[in-house]
């Protein structure tokens, strides 16, 4: 299911809320909590950026990344491990540079030029 900008997969023993009058017809996914979706989506981040740093690091320590992106010491570890929520924008970023290295020199190229 779409919830922000992530296709989510509902976990298989959820139970959808259905119609009262035929038991059988299920209602729209809008009805689900949305603290259910939220906590969906949050682990999905946590497991989409551990995936993003470790292919980056095949290009890029970790610390490298950090000063690239002008993150604090150590905060791609800590989300690696699990600790803290990324968002999106972040995961969306490693992502495509882990898709693409040759966009690292380019990135590191451009914050050693001066403004335009």
């Amino acid at each position: 299911m779409r919830y922000r900008n992530a296709a989510l997969t509902l976990p298989a023993d959820l139970r959808l809320p259905a119609c009262r009058r035929c038991k059988y017809e299920p209602l729209a996914l809008d009805t689900l909590p949305s603290s259910l979706l939220e906590s969906l989506y949050r682990a999905d981040l946590r497991k989409r950026v551990a995936v993003a740093v470790s292919r980056v690091q095949r290009y890029l320590s970790q610390r490298r990344t950090e000063l690239l992106l002008n993150l604090s010491q150590g905060y791609l570890s800590r989300l690696r491990a699990g600790g803290g929520v990324p968002g999106a924008p972040l995961v969306s970023l490693l992502a495509i540079l882990a898709a693409h290295p040759e966009l690292i020199g380019e990135l590191e190229a451009y914050w050693t030029l001066p403004p335009e």
